[in-house]
């Protein structure tokens, strides 16, 4: 995470200490009044030099993104897809009037008829060059011109169609996406329905995670910051925030705005495959220490004059309470760094 949005989380790991060390104070393990009892051997636990990090989790669910719907057209409908169902680009997304609506890449929609004579554009760019990612780029130059040549490309992947060898791609004839696949996500329109509305709505066939985000978290967490996504089964795997959304749009409920939220995409994606979409973890790593002398939590004592101690049970059984001063606070173990306390020391934990 980056410094600036380590300022702001690391508060975290102070409530968490505070957190901790109310609790060391309020159990009766930490009164002060108790002294080690003698005559029942103590339960300890060995202090440790080792990395400690105090973590931000935040909950977030298992998402296929942002929900788009498909353009609409001209005439009927006469075959659709189910949803669930993934569409590649080459392939049909839909049937109007006996034709297929073919899904192609690009980043824009098409707006026009595209064929010889028309005026130079992107549009034409966009077609060329999904035309030569499906195999039909023969002595092409992708440009914004559409030439004979574009024509000769056209009419060839027509004829792998099935469908009018005419050389022109007409409005409504290819849809673009903007991935490789995509995943049908509900079905609007029924067979024999007019095409001019939308028929469908489609999301990106990979898992992400989607999580919420106080005001202040999205500010400060950017995009590059490395996390950890605790799956259902309580596997922890590697991921990235790839986008922060600061919310504040309207919702279809007055006065409500949608929230601050961050997109998490995974290192790996088949993780998260056969999960389905379920709630998880993300966590922050908001502070860290290497090499720190660490007990447990339930080791400290809470002292007269508001410090901190532990008991540490030495060689022949004796116990002896030792002044330390705490540092970071991590879940159950409390960093030592001061105080007569040794790396391999048996330390006293309740129980």
């Amino acid at each position: 995470m980056s410094r600036r949005a380590a300022r702001v989380l690391v508060p975290v790991g102070v409530l968490l200490v505070a957190a901790a060390v109310t609790l060391a104070v309020l159990q009766p393990w930490s009164s002060v009044a108790e002294a080690p009892d003698d005559s029942k051997k103590p339960v300890t636990a060995e202090a440790e030099l080792t990395t400690l990090t105090s973590d931000l989790r935040i909950n977030g669910s298992l998402s296929y993104g942002a929900s788009i719907a498909l353009p609409g057209r001209g005439g009927t409908i006469t075959r659709l897809p189910a949803a669930g169902d993934l569409i590649g680009v080459g392939q049909a997304i839909y049937e109007v009037d006996g034709k297929p609506v073919i899904a192609m890449r690009g980043d824009r929609p098409f707006w026009r008829d595209l064929g010889i004579g028309v005026e130079n554009g992107p549009d034409v760019r966009q077609l060329e060059q999904a035309l030569a990612d499906l195999g039909f780029g023969k002595d092409m130059t992708i440009d914004d011109e559409f030439t004979a040549v574009t024509e000769a490309n056209v009419k060839a992947w027509q004829k792998a169609l099935g469908v009018t060898k005419d050389g022109v791609v007409k409005l409504g004839d290819v849809v673009a996406i903007t991935a490789a696949s995509v995943r049908v996500e509900s079905v609007k329109a029924q067979l024999g329905d007019s095409a001019g509305a939308s028929p469908l709505t489609y999301t990106s066939t990979a898992l992400r995670v989607v999580a919420k985000l106080t005001d202040g978290q999205a500010r400060e967490i950017l995009p590059g910051t490395a996390v950890t996504v605790v799956l259902p089964d309580g596997t922890a795997v590697p991921a990235t925030v790839t986008a922060v959304d600061p919310g504040g749009q309207p919702t279809e409920k007055e006065g409500e705005t949608t929230p601050p939220t961050a997109n998490i995409e995974f290192a790996d994606p088949a993780v998260a495959e056969g999960i389905g979409l379920r709630a998880v973890k993300v966590v922050f790593a908001t502070s860290e220490v290497k090499d720190a002398l660490v007990v447990p939590v339930t080791a400290l004592v809470a002292t007269t004059d508001g410090g901190y101690a532990v008991d540490v049970l030495r060689k022949g059984g004796k116990v002896e309470r030792v002044a330390v001063e705490v540092g970071l606070i991590a879940d159950t173990r409390v960093q030592i760094v001061g105080g007569k306390l040794a790396a391999g020391d048996a330390v006293v934990v309740a129980q």
